[in-house]
């Protein structure tokens, strides 16, 4: 007699892809998002440096103080951009892990999905667990003491989070 194998194992493969998926989307998101925020600095940088030669010339008539206050500002005002553009890079990075899960749970591939997730419900939860399935995709199982959520948007965060210091390279300057 061989013995089941264990959740983990039973859900390795669903893990693997959508891991693969959000780092090839991670990539890519990345990407994009260095290809904007360079371009965001350098338009910062631009403007940060208007607005330096501004206060340099304001600066020597009204003195030193009104010129690093000026350059503070233009500082903050680029850190701003860049910060916004990150989170853009993030926000987008979750639009389409989301999507892609949702895709894995019912699309063509939905019903074999569905069906690993029971099987790991199962495994964790018991047989006795009532599985139904969650809307856009994945299950949701419920025993009188205990819930497991395996829907597409709670595994589409997992897959994110699972990127760790991946998804940290969109905040760390280049």
């Amino acid at each position: 007699m061989t013995a089941a194998p264990d959740a983990g194992t039973a859900i390795e493969p669903v893990r693997d892809a959508l891991l693969g998926r959000a780092r090839e989307q991670a990539a890519a998101v990345v990407a994009d998002a260095e290809r904007e925020a360079a371009a965001i600095v350098a338009a910062a940088r631009g403007e940060a440096a208007r607005i330096l030669d501004e206060a340099r010339a304001a600066g020597r008539a009204d003195g030193r103080a009104a010129a690093a206050a000026e350059r503070s500002r233009a500082r903050s005002r680029a850190s701003g951009i860049v910060l916004a553009a990150r989170r853009r890079a993030y926000d987008e990075l979750c639009r389409r892990v989301r999507a892609g899960v949702g895709e894995m749970c019912t699309g063509a591939r939905g019903p074999e999905t569905v069906k690993r997730l029971e099987v790991m419900a199962r495994r964790r939860l018991g047989a006795a667990a009532r599985i139904e399935e969650a809307p856009g995709g994945g299950v949701i199982a419920r025993t009188s003491r205990a819930e497991l959520d395996l829907s597409a948007d709670v595994l589409a965060e997992r897959a994110v989070a699972a990127l760790g210091a991946e998804v940290a390279g969109l905040w760390q300057e280049k």
